[in-house]
């Protein structure tokens, strides 16, 4: 298996320590340069939170690798394929790592969110695996407290690796759009689309970032 930068960074980060980054209140932390360098490629906007909506749910590059790349090492996923997957994934949802609510369209649903913007049945799912487990019968204060817990990062790993099949993921592992198409219509289960920030765009990046053929 090839190894990149992210792949790299993540099995550097088996003897971290450090609690995850909220996706409220990032803390700092040192991100490796490679890694943030990767994901600026894939995902533009994310050099800067300056100007935005919400902007205490933005997160940067450098923000967003430490707890992305644990997530990653906590799940196994370390393919430069299922990477490259997810981020694209996260980046599109969240609007380049802006948000980690939903908030659109207005006032959005209480409930739905985390970095892979989970519905909220999904949310209350993950939360009762987390370490300490968390619980809580309001869908909106439950999303508040997975990000508080610094697990908003990890959502769509935990939903990549129990909620798709195994052909889906042998797809993903291959590399090729086709893989990453399946991923999207049967385990995400929505659409694809086109345009300079459609999902297939942040893939593309992703897959050439990674060093994937992209066909």
């Amino acid at each position: 298996m090839k190894t990149t930068a992210l792949t790299a960074a993540a099995l550097l980060l088996a003897t971290a320590t450090a609690k995850p980054l909220s996706g409220s209140q990032p803390e700092k932390r040192d991100a490796d340069p490679s890694a943030v360098a990767i994901l600026e490629t894939i995902v533009p906007t994310s050099k800067s939170c300056s100007g935005g909506e919400f902007s205490d749910e933005c997160a940067t590059a450098a923000q967003a690798a430490p707890p992305l790349l644990a997530s990653f090492h906590k799940y196994g996923l370390v393919t430069q394929s299922e990477q490259a997957a997810l981020i694209s994934y996260m980046a599109y949802e969240t609007a380049g790592f802006k948000y980690v609510r939903n908030h659109f369209p207005a006032p959005g649903r209480p409930g739905q969110g985390t970095r892979s913007m989970m519905m909220p049945n999904f949310v209350q799912e993950f939360a009762a695996t987390l370490q300490p487990a968390i619980s809580n019968p309001d869908p909106a204060a439950l999303l508040d407290d997975v990000i508080d817990a610094g697990a908003d990062w990890e959502a769509a790993s935990w939903y990549y690796t129990t909620k798709c099949t195994d052909e889906v993921k042998e797809g993903v592992k291959s590399g090729s759009k086709d893989g990453w198409k399946k991923y999207i219509t049967d385990c995400v289960e929505t659409t694809l689309d086109e345009g300079e920030n459609s999902r297939e765009a942040y893939w593309t990046r992703a897959a050439k970032a990674l060093n994937l053929s992209g066909d």
